[in-house]
């Protein structure tokens, strides 16, 4: 059994979806020695100098596109470690996902943005400034928050 693979590089974001990549070489030829991790492949290729900048592999025998990085071996042969890269692996355009955002890793806002998709008419946010530092305890700050009460 034999595929082909095209190698190339990218400087996108690894986080970026459909990532631009200028293909180095294209229609490598791969005979496989051992099992192959559909996920994390590792193929074997001869010594190629034009391909040791590449970091990006597309392989339509898989079904994936993979980050990789290159290694060159004593025998005059590369080996090229994959991770898939499930992102751009994938059509995601017809995905119905809302994508949102807060203010910091484990700090989520409910203050008002205006490119934040909140319903005011569904949820009322209150913020009220104290000037004491009674919430204040050994330097640090807290957040009540009350749930309830009613008109």
């Amino acid at each position: 059994m034999a595929f082909t693979i095209d190698i190339g590089y990218t400087t996108d974001n690894n986080l970026k979806v459909n990532k631009s990549v200028t293909w180095l070489k294209q229609g490598i030829s791969i005979s496989p020695l051992s099992v192959i991790n559909q996920l994390s492949p590792i193929f074997v290729i001869d010594r190629d100098d034009t391909l040791l900048n590449a970091n990006y592999v597309r392989c339509t025998y898989l079904g994936r596109k993979y980050f990789a990085l290159i290694s060159v071996d004593t025998a005059q042969t590369m080996t090229i470690t994959c991770t898939a890269d499930h992102l751009s692996s994938f059509d995601l355009s017809g995905c119905p996902i809302t994508v949102t955002r807060n203010g910091g890793i484990g700090r989520p806002t409910d203050y008002p943005d205006s490119k934040f998709p909140i319903k005011p008419n569904q949820k009322a946010i209150t913020s009220i400034t104290r000037s004491n530092n009674i919430l204040t305890v050994n330097g640090g700050s807290y957040v009540l928050t009350v749930i309830g009460g009613g008109s």
